[in-house]
């Protein structure tokens, strides 16, 4: 595949929820790549004494000959997400970079080998893979509502209408790119708008300097259907990132319906103050409830159409 001994940092972030980073790490153990670089990196979890000693025990003794480095970082205190992950990227010495979350798995022992050969071969600094979901009780879900599964569309469309079609939603399946080191050296690092929604901001940064996206037609990553957003819920913390990516990155430079551009900006405003509801549901008085219904009703059932669309897609999978 055209595979070289340029060393490649695999990066594990950590909060709070240690159990699933064994998953995580045994797929890496089972990679083909020949030269890695292993960063695990902790964003200040108050039980992290608790596990830091058996994970370090565990990689001593599964690790892999081409495990070349380990090194382990704890941020203190927490900084949230993003600026755990711009500090673990300037830590890195590979001339590649791919990070997963502790749960998330490689899906066979020689992605990092395909993700790197793609990247050297195509003259890309950044590219996307395919993932599909785990659910708790193990089934696989190949139809996710946060990801374009049409690859041959995303190939066809300019940066221009990357760009524009990154206004309307996060469509690129944030734990499945991998990218050269070069990427964050030339353009920056993530944008720290935000504290936990590091991709979104970032893939907007990069079409508006021009940067091309590759896409793999490999599915290479298993992402597990557990964290904030997985079940199409969101916590309150979530969606105030959603909202400062809005106001900060989309409606300054959205112009794509003209003088009806302010128009369309309200009424996705209306649309993040839906899930704000849901993210408060289980706080709110009966009420306060009927009051959503009253203000977002046609908010709530688009979003529960999407849903039932998402979950027919899935049972004939």
């Amino acid at each position: 595949m055209g595979v070289t001994n340029e060393l490649l940092t695999f990066c594990i972030l950590t909060y709070r929820n240690f159990d699933g980073i064994f998953d995580t790490l045994d797929s890496l153990f089972q990679q083909d790549y020949p030269c890695i670089e292993l960063i695990i990196s902790d964003d200040g979890s108050p039980n992290y004494e608790e596990y830091i000693g058996v994970i370090k025990q565990y990689v001593d003794q599964h690790k892999s000959k081409n495990i070349v480095e380990v090194r382990y970082n704890r941020m203190i205190p927490n900084v949230g997400t993003v600026k755990h992950i711009n500090a673990v990227f300037r830590m890195a010495k590979g001339a590649y970079i791919k990070d997963l979350g502790a749960d998330d798995v490689l899906s066979c022992s020689d992605a990092l080998s395909k993700y790197v050969s793609f990247l050297k071969n195509n003259d890309y600094e950044i590219c996307f893979a395919k993932m599909r979901g785990v659910r708790p009780d193990g089934q696989y879900v190949y139809n996710l509502a946060a990801c374009e599964n049409d690859y041959n569309l995303l190939r066809s469309l300019s940066v221009e209408q990357t760009l524009n079609r990154l206004f309307a939603r996060n469509f690129l399946p944030a734990p499945a790119w991998c990218a050269k080191k070069t990427l964050f050296t030339k353009y920056g690092y993530y944008s720290e708008v935000t504290r936990l929604i590091e991709d979104y901001p970032y893939w907007i940064h990069l079409c508006r300097q021009g940067v091309r996206f590759g896409y793999m037609d490999d599915r290479l990553i298993d992402y597990r259907l557990n964290g904030v957003s997985s079940g199409g819920f969101y916590s309150e913390k979530f969606m105030d990132d959603m909202v400062s990516i809005y106001e900060n990155c989309i409606f300054p430079f959205d112009k794509r319906f003209g003088i009806l551009q302010p128009l369309y900006n309200q009424l996705k405003r209306m649309g993040l103050n839906t899930y704000y509801a849901k993210a408060r549901w289980g706080e709110c008085s009966i009420g306060q409830k009927i009051s959503a219904y009253l203000k977002y009703g046609i908010f709530f059932f688009y979003i529960w159409l999407g849903n039932q669309k998402y979950e027919k897609m899935n049972k004939k999978s």
